[in-house]
C-alpha cells in the first residue's frame, strides 16, 4: 500500500504538466477498467495460486509507474493504463479474496472497516512526503523511490498464505443476475477515486499542495469508518448503515461542480471524502450478505466485474458529455445526478428485506 500511494499519488499532476487533458486522462483510466474486465473472461478457466499471482500484481504496479517516468510518448501512457488493468486481476482480487478468507464471517462489517482503514492510515504520511520529495527534487525522484519501496511488498509476499483460485464466473453470474448496487457502487467510487483527482488539477497545481490536499483527505477518512462497522456487527443493522451512508455519499457530490475557488472545493471534497469512507466497509460487506451462499473466492471477483463494468460506464458517461459539450462541470454534474439513482435502485431490487440484517 506504501509503495502504491508513495509512487501513484502524483500521477495525476504528472500527467497534467506533460501536456495530456482532462479527455486523454478519462481515456486513461477507461482503458485501465476495459482490460480488467476482459482479463477476466480471458483468463477465466486458468488456475492460479495466490502467492505467485500477487507477486506478478505487484511488479505490474510498479511497471505501470516506471513507463511514466521519462514521457515521450502518448503511447507511454495506454501502455500504463493496461498494466494497471492487469494490476487489478494479478493483485486486487487475490489481495481482497485473501482478507476476507481468513477473516472471521460473523464480523464482516467490522472486517470491512479495518480493510478501508489501511489505506488512508498509510496516506495520511505518504502522500504529503511524496508532493514535499517532487517539489524539493522533482518528479522523477518521487517515481524511482516509489518504484524502490516495491521491493518490500515483493519481500513479503513470500510470508505470505497460498491457495488456488480462478476467475471464472459465469455460473454465478447466470444463478445470482444482475448486481445494480455493486455497479452503482463502482459509478459512486470512479467519481471519487478519479473525478476528484483530475478537478483538484483546477485548483492545486503545485506538489506539495496536492499531496498535502490527499493527506488531509487521509485524515478525514480515517475518522469513523472502522467505528461505524464495529457497531453495525454489534447492532445487526447493516441495512440502516448502508441506506443512510449512501444516501449521504451520493448528495455529497452534487455541490463539487458548483465550486469555484479552492476552499470550497477543500471543504466539500473532504465532505464527499468523509461520507464515501463511513458508506464504504457497508458497500464492501453488502456483498458478502448479497452472495452469501457463494464462496468469498467467486464473491470476490463477481464484486470486482460489477464494480468495473460501473467504472467503465462512469468514464464514459463522463468522455462522451465532455466530447459534446467541451465542459468538465456539466460532465461531473451528470455522473453526480445519475449517482443518485443508486439507493433508489437498492431498495427496487429489494437489497435487505430481511429487517434483521
Amino acid at each position: 500500500m506504501g509503495a502504491v500511494y508513495f509512487s501513484q499519488t502524483l500521477i495525476i499532476l504528472w500527467l497534467s504538466k506533460n501536456g495530456f487533458n482532462f479527455s486523454n486522462i478519462v481515456v486513461y483510466y477507461l482503458i485501465s477498467y476495459v482490460v480488467a474486465i476482459i482479463s477476466i473472461f480471458i483468463l477465466s478457466k486458468i488456475k492460479m495460486e495466490l502467492k505467485p499471482t500477487i507477486l506478478l500484481g505487484v511488479l505490474l504496479s510498479a511497471l505501470s509507474v516506471a513507463v511514466l517516468i521519462d514521457i515521450h510518448s502518448s503511447y507511454q501512457l495506454y501502455i500504463s493504463a493496461i498494466l494497471t488493468g492487469l494490476n487489478v486481476i494479478f493483485f486486487w482480487i487475490p489481495y481482497n479474496m485473501m482478507y476476507f478468507k481468513y477473516s472471521s464471517e460473523k464480523k464482516r462489517g467490522l472486517n470491512s472497516g479495518m480493510y478501508f482503514l489501511i489505506t488512508p492510515i498509510v496516506s495520511i504520511i505518504l502522500q504529503p512526503f511524496a508532493g514535499l520529495v517532487a517539489e524539493k527534487f522533482g518528479f522523477e525522484t518521487v517515481f524511482l523511490i516509489g518504484i524502490f519501496l516495491y521491493v518490500i511488498p515483493i519481500f513479503i509476499t513470500r510470508f505470505l498464505p497460498n491457495f488456488e483460485f480462478d476467475l471464472n464466473i459465469k455460473k454465478e453470474l447466470v444463478n445470482t443476475g444482475f448486481n445494480w448496487p455493486n455497479l452503482f457502487q463502482g459509478f459512486i467510487l470512479r467519481i471519487s477515486y478519479s473525478l476528484i483527482p483530475l478537478f483538484t488539477l483546477f485548483f492545486i497545481t503545485t506538489p506539495k499542495d496536492f499531496g498535502n490536499f490527499f493527506g488531509y483527505l487521509a485524515i478525514l477518512a480515517t475518522v469513523a469508518s472502522l467505528i461505524n462497522a464495529y457497531f453495525s456487527d454489534k447492532m445487526k443493522s447493516r441495512k440502516i448503515f448502508f441506506y443512510i451512508f449512501t444516501i449521504f455519499a451520493v448528495i455529497s457530490f452534487l455541490p463539487l461542480a458548483f465550486i469555484d475557488n479552492v476552499h470550497g472545493w477543500i471543504i466539500f471534497t473532504g465532505i464527499s471524502s468523509l461520507c464515501i469512507y463511513l458508506a464504504n466497509p457497508f458497500w464492501f460487506a453488502f456483498s458478502f450478505d448479497y452472495y452469501k451462499n457463494i464462496n468469498v473466492e467467486k464473491t470476490i471477483v463477481l464484486r470486482e466485474i460489477f464494480l468495473d463494468l460501473g467504472y467503465v460506464m462512469t468514464l464514459l458517461v463522463i468522455f462522451i458529455v465532455f466530447y459534446f459539450t467541451s465542459s468538465t462541470k456539466i460532465s461531473l454534474i451528470v455522473v453526480s445526478l445519475i449517482a443518485c439513482i443508486f439507493p433508489v435502485v437498492s431498495c427496487l431490487q429489494g437489497i435487505y428485506k430481511d429487517k434483521n440484517i
